[in-house]
């Protein structure tokens, strides 16, 4: 797919049902109301099988995986004006430098496979190559002769491609005669209409004669009937003739093969490397295995950028790899504000709603556009997940009335697709510890200090003594590999509507906080559901009075 064009609407690192559903609806969103671009939802990490369901469920296919924005040699490699096949003449590749004001010209066969590539660095070597010693040889191809030699084929011979030296017959008979029998491979005979050197040809059975000087109805001089090599007729004059012969070579014959092969996802300053650090002018490019186009280094003049709608976040650090290089255009999202500069004003939609996809039905609904079934299965799924069917702290009157209209048009009861969801949790015990901290997981930044909170739910507390210990250590790791002074994980209960915080442990810090200490770094936070609303403002609150020096303890979560 070309889509160097288009819009990503990219939701945040570790991909959770909010963030999926609100990137595939909003970008259908934009293309209905956009239909001049093109807006492509994706996904930053693999999704679990919540999520995968609910796409099943609505038919529609998930975002596509993306690693990163940042520049790649895809969003600037080029069809190249001048393509040549592996038989087309040299003097073809001539042609196409001067007036394509190309350096470099891919080779394919009949097929469309690369097979080498020609440029000026080729062509003069072999030019070059027609003046040392010895004798050069030349491979040529007969069915090239009348696209490069004014004239006509009289005779195709029995060999279409052949190697030879070129022998000029304009010396004397004997002398010419003298010649030809001394060289070790039989050449190709450039001669007026002379008589004795012609059966002399004949004889010899020489691969091709180029007969110069002949009129178009005139007779040749000799008996060609025994001849079994190509006869062609120049309707120019010797020296020309000779010029233009040695320049029908096939360009497969001066071909580059040993070509370094970029891709499209090759990134951009890599690729830049490459080219720059080698002995060629411009590179071929690659989607898998298909040759698409080719880069120069006239290409990496400018850099470009991928533009990109984040949905559900708002801060780089939770963006997809590489969006400090987009083109951020736009903006939807429930979270605090931290939202990165931009050399542009660009759309902010933001407000304090229990889902990023209440915002994109209200985006619907406010513009009169009807919700067709599938996108309102994944809104409704979306505003289920992150409210925790309703109960969050988070839910507003606004997702209330989302949620009612969205089970009208899906004929689905909000009651029963949360069992379903909730229903498909798995239990922490059979999972591998660092991914269940990752899988949900955001970092941020306060009062200098950077903290990680993960957050995943399950559907009963009672065997957290099964997992606790494996997770506290894997959260010591998390916060060394991420370089985060504080990693914690919630652990949500979404029945009982209760959660566990386990932590790496940052001691000054954990002191102040007004949860249940049940073991080390276990902490007991009943009727607490949302990161955002009762456990991030409590971090940030003890982050900023240990960075002043308070050490107040926060009396209650809200």
């Amino acid at each position: 797919m070309n889509d160097n064009a288009a819009v990503y609407v990219a939701g945040h690192k570790n991909p959770d049902m909010d963030c999926t559903c609100a990137a595939h609806c909003y970008a259908a969103l934009k293309n209905i109301i956009d239909p001049a671009t093109t807006y492509i939802p994706i996904r930053t990490g693999p999704l679990n099988t919540q999520i995968l369901d609910v796409f099943e469920l609505a038919g529609v296919e998930e975002p596509r995986h993306i690693h990163s924005v940042a520049p790649t040699i895809g969003m600037i490699a080029r069809r190249s004006p001048a393509i040549l096949g592996m038989d087309d003449p040299v003097l073809d590749a001539i042609r196409e430098v001067e007036n394509q004001t190309v350096s470099s010209i891919p080779i394919l066969d009949e097929d469309g496979t690369f097979c080498g590539m020609v440029g000026v660095n080729e062509i003069t070597s072999y030019i070059l190559a027609q003046n040392k010693d010895p004798r050069p040889l030349y491979t040529f191809l007969v069915r090239n002769f009348n696209r490069v030699l004014p004239g006509e084929l009289l005779q195709a011979g029995a060999a279409d491609l052949f190697e030879a030296p070129i022998l000029t017959g304009s010396m004397p008979d004997d002398r010419a005669v003298t010649t030809l029998r001394s060289l070790d491979t039989p050449p190709l005979l450039v001669v007026g209409n002379r008589e004795k050197i012609l059966e002399h040809a004949v004889d010899y059975q020489l691969p091709a004669v180029v007969i110069t000087g002949l009129e178009k109805d005139e007779e040749i001089a000799t008996d060609m009937s025994s001849f079994t090599g190509a006869i062609y007729r120049s309707a120019t004059d010797t020296a020309e003739t000779i010029r233009l012969l040695r320049l029908s070579s096939p360009v497969r014959t001066i071909m580059d093969v040993d070509v370094p092969r970029l891709t499209t996802e090759t990134p951009f300053d890599e690729g830049k490397n490459l080219l720059l650090n080698s002995r060629f002018r411009g590179l071929p490019v690659f989607e898998k295995d298909t040759y698409i186009g080719m880069v120069s280094r006239r290409s990496f003049i400018g850099r470009p950028h991928r533009k990109l709608i984040m949905v559900d976040h708002n801060e780089i650090s939770q963006a997809v790899d590489g969006a400090e290089e987009a083109e951020i255009i736009e903006i939807v999202d429930h979270h605090r504000l931290a939202p990165p500069s931009t050399n542009q004003p660009i759309a902010v939609n933001t407000r304090p709603v229990g889902s990023t996809c209440t915002l994109i039905y209200e985006e619907f609904a406010g513009r009169g556009l009807a919700v067709e079934r599938d996108i309102a299965v994944l809104l409704l799924s979306g505003i289920i997940s992150d409210t925790v069917n309703l109960y969050s702290p988070t839910t507003t009157e606004a997702d209330r009335r989302a949620i009612f209209r969205l089970e009208t048009i899906t004929g689905i009861s909000a009651g029963e697709h949360a069992k379903r969801l909730f229903s498909q949790l798995n239990v922490l015990e059979n999972r591998e510890p660092r991914e269940i901290i990752l899988a949900d997981y955001k970092q941020y930044t306060h009062s200098g200090v950077r903290v990680g909170i993960g957050q995943v739910e399950v559907t009963t507390l009672s065997d957290s003594g099964n997992y606790r210990a494996r997770l506290i250590d894997e959260l010591k790791s998390v916060a060394r590999d991420k370089r985060c002074r504080w990693c914690m994980l919630m652990v949500t209960d979404v029945m009982k509507r209760n959660s566990l915080l386990l932590t790496s442990g940052y001691t000054e810090a954990e002191k102040a906080l007004p949860f249940t200490r049940l073991t080390e770094q276990t902490y007991d936070m009943p009727g607490v559901l949302s990161r955002k609303k009762q456990l991030l403002p409590v971090v940030m609150r003890i982050l900023g009075d240990l960075a002043e020096g308070i050490g107040k303890v926060p009396a209650s979560v809200q």
